[in-house]
């Protein structure tokens, strides 16, 4: 009931005399509800689920203190129209703009009263802090990710392909218990780590490459989220400048993570370090972002982040150096903002693994 109650306190906070909710993650977290193609409806005496034929059944069975409305959807009716009734004469109703379509906005509209007043709110902070539930949930889906890894290392060998090793992280990650991958896996080797988002391919790795690993499960909607940089071979003086430059910019990025400080100014204090090895201009993302239900979600962690860490948020700290033609190295923890500091949610080591 507690998490559910929120969004009535949400709208008397906001003066909103309904709302209508699509985030499909944010239903998950309010209801519990996990299936999508719906519509979370209150205002300050019911909450209601309006969902299809294909969801009823689900809804029912995972919601409790939620009523479930059933639509008929066919070519003349459609799941607005059901908003539209149960919103009536309301004149302040909100909605999650950054959700909707300009074109649903505008149906949903179109079928209220003229002086009816549509509100667009961000309800994404609801989730920002962490109950003790959710952080179990993420503790289990980076059991899975470590252990899957860890698997995976001793089976590293030159000649496998990137495709290859993609592969066999993602099914002893589903072996381990995981729901499915938190995002695509990037398995980036050579001149290729050099790429942030390197997709894997058939490029096979060598003795001398770098090898980027950025990775994810999903437990009970919960994503992780990490990346380790291992060489292939014993590393030269060049692997063991850029690792050593990123490691120490991670550490540095986990002590400096305390409630107060805003994720601009966490990121800037990682960059100007950065920045004094010279390697600056070689660190083309932030610093980090909010983990949870969704892979990327609030608090930023970069030049825009305005707003103030606080206990409970959980977020990414992930600097990296990308050297075009090269290589590059990206060590990523995602931790949880504790009284103390920030405390990551992975086992894996950080030390520079030679594979030899």
């Amino acid at each position: 009931m507690e998490r559910i109650g929120r969004i009535f306190k949400f709208m008397k906070e906001h003066g909103l005399e309904c709302i209508a909710v699509k985030d499909t993650c944010t239903i998950r977290y309010l209801t519990g509800f996990t299936g999508d193609s719906s519509i979370l409806y209150a205002d300050d005496r019911i909450a209601v689920l309006i969902t299809d034929g294909r969801y009823t059944e689900q809804a029912r069975s995972q919601l409790k203190y939620c009523r479930v409305m059933e639509y008929k959807a066919s070519h003349n009716s459609s799941i607005w129209e059901a908003v539209a009734e149960l919103i009536g004469t309301h004149q302040k109703v909100g909605f999650d703009g950054n959700v909707f379509s300009y074109e649903e906005a505008k149906l949903l509209g179109s079928l209220l009263p003229e002086n009816t007043e549509m509100i667009s709110v961000d309800l994404r902070p609801l989730r920002l802090i962490k109950d003790e539930r959710e952080l179990e949930d993420l503790w289990q889906a980076f059991k899975i990710a470590d252990g899957a890894f860890e698997r995976l290392l001793r089976e590293i060998k030159s000649g496998m392909t990137e495709k290859e090793l993609a592969a066999r992280l993602e099914y002893y990650m589903r072996s381990l218990g995981s729901e499915g991958v938190s995002f695509d896996t990037i398995v980036a080797s050579g001149y290729r780590s050099a790429l942030p988002h390197g997709a894997p391919t058939d490029k096979a790795i060598e003795v001398g490459d770098f090898v980027t690993f950025d990775f994810g499960a999903l437990y009970n909607g919960y994503h992780s989220d990490t990346t380790r940089t291992i060489v292939m071979g014993m590393a030269n003086s060049w692997h063991r400048e850029v690792y050593t430059v990123v490691q120490e910019a991670q550490y540095r990025g986990i002590k400096a993570a305390k409630p107060g400080i805003t994720g601009r100014e966490l990121d800037a204090m990682i960059r100007e370090y950065i920045e004094s090895r010279g390697y600056g201009k070689y660190f083309t993302h932030g610093l980090g972002h909010g983990v949870g239900l969704e892979i990327h979600e609030l608090p930023n962690i970069n030049s825009r982040g305005d707003m103030v860490l606080e206990e409970g948020m959980v977020f990414s700290i992930e600097p990296g150096v990308y050297i075009q033609g090269n290589g590059g190295v990206r060590i990523e923890d995602t931790v949880v903002l504790t009284k103390e500091g920030a405390r990551s949610l992975t086992g894996l080591k950080k030390t520079l693994t030679e594979i030899v």
